[in-house]
């Protein structure tokens, strides 16, 4: 696993921009507005990245989106997540702890998480149709009238094993705790660079979830797909699939920034977040909920 990187701006604060997500707790936005402050200039995500520090507020789904458009706009922006009322693994800080770290978030004593994407294109009749970045998975996925996909891959230009079934998962550490969780697959410390496989109900027992390195490059033929049949990326619809269509899936050049919070590992993340060791909540019929 990559060690948390530290750095430290000798001379001058950090920039900040802030993004406030649909659907935020509207608490949690003015409390994290009056934290930063009237100067930190509030954008919406596609104007993100000219910032030295984006603070995105919300759920994973807007935090996704932000890391998108930092990797889309090339810039070295780092992350630092808010939770806006919601679960979400992104998001590290809650609103009422800003104001205690706030100024290690300006003097930059946090620890930097680097966390890898994937970049994906597709490939139609032989030339490149789309392409995107994900941060949590690319998937392609069966769709309407759900009848399985039929795939047949290739891991760093070696063939795996033809799949049938309900659609293929390719995602990340980070995108572990995510669709790849629900449906069977290891979870992963987002620290550690891995591309996962994680199969949707494949038709044969010996599919099963596949952990690579990072910098494997993942191809995948469709060789069956119905009319719904969809290449979804970080839980959106991206492009149609049909039958000839190649989706090439590997490690995106640049590396996401995420600050970390001082105070909580991921162990402690999870316990929280997904009930670890929790004890059984026993309840007796008419008791209230």
């Amino acid at each position: 696993m990559r060690a948390p990187v530290r750095c430290w701006i000798p001379m001058t604060s950090p920039t900040f921009e802030l993004v406030i997500g649909e659907g935020c707790d509207t608490n949690v936005a003015e409390g994290v507005r009056s934290v930063l402050g009237t100067n930190v200039p509030e954008r919406v995500v596609h104007e993100v990245g000219r910032a030295d520090i984006v603070v995105a507020v919300g759920g994973d789904g807007t935090i996704m989106r932000v890391a998108r458009q930092v990797l889309d706009a090339g810039a070295s922006s780092r992350i630092l997540g808010v939770s806006g009322g919601r679960l979400g693994f992104l998001a590290a800080f809650e609103v009422e702890e800003l104001p205690l770290y706030l100024d290690a978030i300006r003097a930059g004593t946090l620890s930097i998480e680097n966390r890898h994407a994937l970049h994906w294109r597709l490939l139609r009749d032989g030339q490149e149709a789309a392409t995107g970045c994900a941060v949590n998975d690319v998937v392609l996925a069966a769709g309407q009238p759900f009848r399985a996909i039929e795939l047949e891959g290739e891991v760093d230009g070696g063939a795996i094993p033809r799949f049938l079934g309900d659609g293929l998962i390719v995602a990340t550490s980070a995108g572990s705790t995510a669709h790849a969780a629900s449906a069977g697959g290891p979870i992963v410390a987002p620290g550690l660079e891995a591309t996962i496989l994680v199969p949707l109900a494949a038709h044969s027992l010996a599919w099963r979830p596949l952990v690579l390195p990072g910098e494997a490059s993942v191809a995948l033929n469709v060789h069956h797909a119905n009319e719904g049949s969809s290449l979804v990326q970080d839980g959106r619809l991206a492009e149609s699939l049909r039958a000839g269509d190649r989706v090439e899936v590997h490690s995106h050049y640049q590396t996401l920034r995420f600050l970390r919070h001082p105070e909580r590992p991921f162990g402690a993340t999870l316990a929280a977040k997904l009930g670890w060791a929790a004890p059984p909540s026993w309840r007796r019929p008419g008791d209230d909920a």
